[in-house]
């Protein structure tokens, strides 16, 4: 029997977070997408942060059936929700910055082991920095994405975490 089942917060609302746990067409015990009836347990969680909403949802669509996808628009939200989520890999869309910088030192901080992966638009002028976001996160990946070879950098990473 399937059933529709509804989870949400009211911060998840107010902060501009969704989750693809959150309203999941599934059968007890098993996870949306899941041919093997694979549990939503024992799936790798990702967050992913984009301050663009139909990227981050067009992603988790993508990743839906392999992973557990937390979104959230909210870059506010990043530190929070890798604490209160345990996620495995964090995915950022974002323009680099300094503050982008400080925001994934802060992000180690939490969580010293967690994948990074940041996605943007890769611009020559600013050489430096991309270089030195290079050194704080796992891989950097410049738009327009090759959806495959992110998606082989995830599972390549994802291997290494417990």
């Amino acid at each position: 029997m399937r059933t529709w089942r509804k989870i949400s917060t009211s911060d998840e609302e107010a902060a501009g977070t969704r989750s693809m746990k959150n309203l999941a067409h599934t059968e007890p015990g098993k996870h949306p997408g899941s041919p093997e009836g694979e549990s939503a347990e024992s799936k790798k969680t990702i967050l992913l942060y984009s301050p663009d909403l139909n990227f981050c949802f067009s992603l988790s669509m993508l990743f839906q059936d392999r992973f557990n996808v937390i979104t959230t628009t909210n870059v506010g939200m990043l530190d929070r929700l890798v604490a209160d989520y345990s996620a495995d890999l964090t995915l950022v869309d974002a323009v680099p910055s300094e503050k982008l910088i400080e925001r994934i030192q802060g992000l180690r901080s939490i969580n010293p082991r967690l994948p990074i992966i940041l996605l943007y638009v890769y611009n020559s002028k600013e050489m430096h920095l991309d270089r030195t976001i290079r050194a704080h996160v796992d891989s950097v990946f410049y738009k327009p994405l090759e959806i495959a070879l992110v998606s082989r950098r995830i599972e390549e990473l994802l291997i290494h975490v417990s």
